[in-house]
């Protein structure tokens, strides 16, 4: 992968999480003394610019964040191993492979993986005034207050072109959700929403999510991705397309669990791929 893709994908990565654990919506179930306020049942896109995603906030401007995982991720033998491991039912696909990705995939398995971030009024308000910016007031309680993330194990299977290079790509996990300490999550959503950094049309975006906690927001950066809806098996999905035609994914979430196929080909390839996974 070349190092500008990494450079994006990382920023993907690290913002999606940051949506994930701080804006995404509210729900009322306890669990082990935290209140669950997320819990993905589908993915949908916020679109970023350039712009947007350079300046999205660092969570640890904002607070404390501590990220475990129960087990690194790491290579298996077969299909039964990465069951095994993760107590998933792995992919199987069934189609013909896409014209170009030969042999037998790889198998990588990766443990669940814990994010908990710990909002610091003092933290956010130094962060705040170096932007240039004043802090909102806190609402009562949130100094301090913690919310945590919590996702997979999981497991990607990944095929070669027949120029060695990774061409396929499909992997399955556990689906995100997320925990609050105890404050309503309204009033955290609310309050982060107004932070600088975060830009208007990034949060009127947010803002249009249901508040059931329910929808994982997937961040795209508009200049490089575009999106489009489909139907994977009666389950809705995400399609994402680079704009140079090299890689396209589809994205969905079935009964707990988050199905990703994504290859050097085109959207046709990769859906047909996606409908006829057992």
């Amino acid at each position: 992968m070349p190092a500008g893709s990494a450079r994006v994908l990382r920023r993907l990565v690290v913002a999606a999480v940051a949506v994930a654990v701080i804006l995404a919506g509210a729900g009322t179930a306890a669990a082990n003394d935290w209140l669950q306020i997320f819990r993905t049942e589908q993915v949908a896109p916020v679109t970023i610019g350039t712009a947007d995603l350079t300046a999205l906030p660092d969570l640890s401007a904002y607070g404390d964040v501590a990220v475990t995982s129960e087990d690194a991720a790491h290579q298996v033998s077969d299909a039964a191993t990465a069951a095994a491991e993760t107590g998933l039912d792995v992919p199987a696909v069934t189609t013909t492979l896409p014209r170009g990705i030969r042999g037998e995939p790889i198998y990588q398995v990766g443990g669940e993986v814990s994010a908990t971030f710990t909002f610091s009024a003092e933290r956010a308000s130094q962060a705040a005034a170096h932007a240039g910016k004043t802090l909102p007031p806190p609402p009562p309680g949130l100094d301090g207050s913690q919310v945590r993330l919590v996702a997979g194990p999981g497991v990607a299977q990944v095929w070669s072109s027949s120029a060695g290079m990774p061409a396929l790509l499909v992997g399955r996990a556990v689906a995100p959700s997320a925990f609050s300490s105890g404050v309503p999550f309204e009033t955290v959503r609310e309050y982060l929403l107004s932070l600088p950094g975060l830009s208007e049309d990034v949060a009127a975006q947010l803002r249009t999510f249901t508040e059931d906690g329910s929808t994982l927001p997937l961040p795209v950066p508009a200049d490089q991705v575009t999106t489009s809806s489909a139907q994977v098996n009666g389950a809705p999905a995400t399609v994402l397309a680079t704009r140079d035609r090299t890689m396209v994914a589809v994205v969905w979430v079935d009964d707990d669990v988050l199905t990703a196929v994504a290859g050097a080909l085109d959207t046709d390839e990769v859906l047909s791929v996606a409908q006829d996974l057992r």
